[in-house]
């Protein structure tokens, strides 16, 4: 066996960096840690366990004149949702990765006509694809790196994890594992316990009551926050930026006769009616019994408004972080409608109602700069088949309300779902969108800024 020395690297990582040398095997731990990396508090080892001689000669690789270097492995199954790791191994610096993928398909048992996707951990939030024809030299590779490898996955299997809210590739791995924290819960009054939960950072107030609900094993129903600063915006806005400093929850558990005689009261919602443009907003307030349906919501909105035709359609949506998140079927329960999530109404288009089989229905938003910045209303629209970008930007300005000066301010693009994909913009008019290769998780983004703030002015309808 031999000790690998760790140290700080200048990007906050832990890596291997050099074993102790024979020189230094009588020194104390001490002395060894001022002398190889006197910058640090304390001594982190690793230790290397050799199992034979290599050619009947030597136990380790030889590591000078850094022709060799020591990385690790990790592999990532999408099926079980996990990172699982897998020792390390030695390259040669002048030698391609691709020389070594028998060594990925052997860990994990693999055929060898199943393609790989090979990413480098370079931090935990920094996740990089590595190209199988350069040489670990051109890769930067150094020692104790981590290569991390998956099998790829073809459009329909990706559009089958996210449709499951399930995670896909690596990159998202570790962005959902950044989202994780750890949230205190203790009791108010009552003689229960104080428990932590690793939740994630986008959990909303009511998948956060599942979850202690579920560790607890109790009503969710029964289970009362009781901070006195907020904790969300709203039940179904995720935690607020303030509380993640020192995420801390108080909690009672009510009495179960009080949940159970307390009496059913209807449930309101606050509908926003879209006209023929997004700019015409109307504001239906309704309260109907939480056993009533969709469909019952659907007839309140049509006593209110006029459509474009006895035949028309009305569709229902949630909306949270301006994005479309949900829309809904007609023979669903109100009672599972949080009453603070945003809701929308609109006609649904002609040119939806009688796409042919060939046209593409896609989710367009708002956003400036970074897709994430997202402002103002989303909503469905019908990419044609064989249409041109110019004649889809002469819809897209109609169905917008815009005129020529604000539709020129806009820069449109392709943006997917994933965070670590740049918008692709759209520059060409000339180009058919039909021909793309759209999945579900592409949207059509527009990037403006936000001038509608000061500007809306919104009709509302009592009921």
């Amino acid at each position: 066996m031999r000790f690998w020395i760790f140290i700080k690297r200048q990007n906050q990582t832990f890596r291997l960096d050099f074993p102790i040398p024979e020189s230094y095997f009588k020194k104390s731990m001490k002395e060894i840690r001022e002398e190889m990396v006197p910058r640090m508090t304390d001594l982190k080892l690793y230790m290397e366990v050799a199992d034979k001689k290599i050619n009947d000669k030597i136990w380790f690789p030889s590591i000078e004149r850094n022709e060799n270097m020591i990385v690790f492995l990790k592999y990532f199954d999408p099926d079980t949702q996990t990172l699982e790791g897998l020792g390390h191994f030695y390259v040669r610096m002048s030698d391609k990765l691709e020389d070594y993928t028998h060594v990925f398909y052997k860990s994990k048992k693999l055929p060898l006509d199943i393609p790989l996707k090979i990413y480098e951990e370079i931090k935990p939030n920094m996740i990089e694809e590595m190209n199988l024809k350069y040489t670990f030299s051109r890769l930067g590779i150094q020692n104790g790196d981590i290569i991390c490898f998956q099998k790829a996955l073809i459009d329909e299997q990706i559009i089958e994890y996210t449709e499951s809210g399930r995670i896909y590739s690596i990159p998202q791995f570790y962005e959902s594992l950044n989202l994780l924290t750890v949230v205190s819960f203790k009791p108010e009054w009552q003689d229960w316990f104080e428990f932590g939960l690793i939740l994630s950072k986008k959990s909303t107030c009511n998948q956060v009551i599942d979850a202690v609900a579920l560790h607890l094993n109790v009503n969710p129903f029964r289970i009362q926050f009781t901070n006195t600063s907020p904790i969300f915006d709203a039940p179904n806005q995720t935690f607020n930026q303030g509380f993640l400093v020192a995420p801390t929850i108080y909690y009672e558990i009510l009495d179960a006769n009080m949940v159970e005689s307390n009496p059913e009261r209807p449930k309101f919602f606050k509908i926003i009616w879209l006209g023929n443009t997004v700019k015409d907003e109307e504001i239906i307030d309704i309260h109907l019994h939480k056993d009533a349906i969709i469909s019952e919501i659907i007839k309140e909105i049509l006593g209110k408004v006029t459509l474009s035709s006895p035949d028309a359609k009305i569709r229902l949506y949630e909306v949270m972080n301006h994005k479309i998140q949900k829309e809904y079927e007609e023979s669903e329960l109100i009672g599972k409608i949080d009453e603070f999530m945003t809701l929308y109404a609109e006609e649904i288009s002609q040119d939806e109602l009688f796409a042919n089989p060939k046209d593409r229905i896609i989710q367009v938003y708002h956003f400036t700069n970074d897709p994430m910045q997202t402002h103002g209303i989303p909503f469905k629209f019908v990419i044609k088949n064989g249409e041109t970008f110019t004649d889809i930007k002469i819809r897209l300005q109609l169905r917008l309300g815009m005129n020529k000066t604000e539709f020129a301010k806009i820069r449109i693009a392709i943006v997917s779902e994933f965070a670590y994909n740049k918008p692709k913009y759209l520059k060409n008019d000339g180009i058919i969108l039909s021909k793309m290769k759209l999945s579900n998780t592409n949207y059509l983004g527009l990037d403006h800024v936000d001038e509608t703030e000061s500007k809306e002015k919104i009709t509302y309808i009592r009921s």
